[in-house]
């Protein structure tokens, strides 16, 4: 069947009068041809073999990897840490651990991930986890934090994560997926409350209290005698264009000078109109999407228009945050609310869609068939169901600017666009 969004016009002929430029994640370098040879020296650099030589015979390995609302382990990650661990004669004991955070699936959905994961290797993992995070008997104490059983009880981890910015938690990656996408309710909220706290923000790693908030929790695992190993790839469209390997603050640390000059650009002065284009999997949901607003929205001026191109098949997503904004109509509003009432999870987004749309004045216009129009009022933006009616309809609103300037964000949930200096 071909691919319809393919065949959807270009935003440029839709959007003739504007002085458009466009944006997408550069890598650092050209793709292999080969992503196993990239996998392969990230291991052999971080002496894979030496860390299952610690593990053998102290029970089963743990693999987590990521939710469906997150990047997959590229095809060739998995067949290598399976032959490395045959070759060191550890062929049984693995258990699959998905992180969803605070995320829930149907049996059917889990069965079409473990399955597009596993593949053939899928008879190598003996049990199989969904974490719960509101299952209190899937949780374990660690300090004062409360983490998935598995990975508190267990003697070692091996997490697979992806590496690009993150809109408020500074930047996305296994140490992540190891904390955030494996806590309990309670320890979630908390760390996302930090959100909504000054230092929070894309790339930021020093004075972010979320990423102060993961950074304690693995350190807490490594101090507890527990052994991990991460995994965080670089992905460029679908294909693996960087893998780094070993301890997950670590190599955190080392991927951010690729991080940034794959994800991040920087323009001289904000834009009447700014497209953000989000890709699968992050456009199944507005909540998801809109990471997509978050990290580009410093890119269009106080009352400028913003059209978020994300299908949002799946309608919302999570909409706890919807409950605020029924509740307040701005953001000081928002924000007294918390004060009242308390953070509800996803409560920032609340505060940052306020922000864009009454502090700041921004348009927002949402290209999908799948938000109900009464939710659309909520959150103050108009939905289109397709590119030429957006288009028009943003025209329509820059109306009587001369030579409007535009640009447009191609992988927004990962891109981030920054303003550049005076001095640059």
């Amino acid at each position: 069947m071909p691919d319809l969004m393919k065949r959807r016009p270009r935003w440029e002929r839709l959007l003739r009068g504007v002085s458009l430029r466009s944006m997408a994640p550069v890598p650092p370098v050209a793709p292999p041809r080969d992503p196993a040879r990239l996998v392969a020296r990230a291991l052999n650099e971080a002496r894979f073999e030496s860390f299952l030589s610690e593990l053998k015979g102290r029970g089963p390995i743990t693999l987590v990897v990521n939710d469906p609302h997150r990047l997959p382990p590229a095809a060739s990650i998995l067949p290598a840490l399976i032959a490395r661990a045959d070759a060191a004669g550890i062929k049984r004991g693995w258990r699959l651990l998905v992180a969803t955070g605070s995320h829930c699936f149907d049996q059917a959905a889990r069965a079409d991930y473990e399955e597009g994961i596993l593949g053939k290797l899928g008879s190598r993992f003996e049990t199989r986890l969904w974490h719960d995070a509101f299952d209190p008997d899937a949780l374990a104490p660690l300090g004062s934090f409360r983490l998935n059983r598995w990975i508190v009880e267990g003697a070692g981890t091996i997490a697979i994560g992806s590496t690009e910015p993150h809109y408020f938690a500074g930047v996305t990656g296994a140490h992540k997926t190891l904390t955030v996408g494996l806590m309990g309710i309670d320890n979630l909220r908390d760390n996302h409350r930090a959100a909504t706290l000054e230092g929070a923000g894309p790339l930021r790693t020093v004075g972010n209290p979320v990423f102060d908030g993961i950074a304690a929790v693995i350190t807490a695992l490594e101090g507890s005698g527990r052994r991990l190993f991460a995994l965080n790839q670089l992905i460029s469209g679908k294909r693996l264009a960087g893998c780094l390997a070993g301890p997950p603050l670590e190599i955190l640390e080392r991927a951010l000078p690729a991080v940034r000059s794959m994800f991040v650009h920087a323009i001289p002065a904000p834009v009447d109109l700014l497209v953000a284009v989000v890709a699968s999997p992050l456009d199944r949901t507005f909540y998801q999407a809109d990471k997509g607003i978050k990290n580009v929205e410093v890119a269009v001026r106080t009352g400028g228009v913003l059209l978020l191109d994300a299908a949002c098949p799946e309608g919302v997503g999570i909409d706890n945050f919807l409950a605020i904004l029924r509740r307040a109509d701005d953001e000081s509003g928002t924000l007294a609310q918390i004060r009242q009432q308390g953070y509800a999870l996803g409560d920032h987004k609340a505060v940052r869609l306020r922000r864009l749309t009454d502090t700041r004045g921004v348009r927002i216009g949402i290209i999908s068939r799948d938000i109900p129009l009464s939710t659309a009022r909520l959150l103050h933006v108009v939905v289109h169901p397709d590119r030429e009616s957006a288009a028009a309809w943003a025209l329509e609103e820059l109306a009587g600017i001369a030579g409007p300037g535009g640009l447009i964000v191609n992988d927004a949930g990962n891109v981030c666009i920054r303003i550049r200096s005076g001095e640059e």
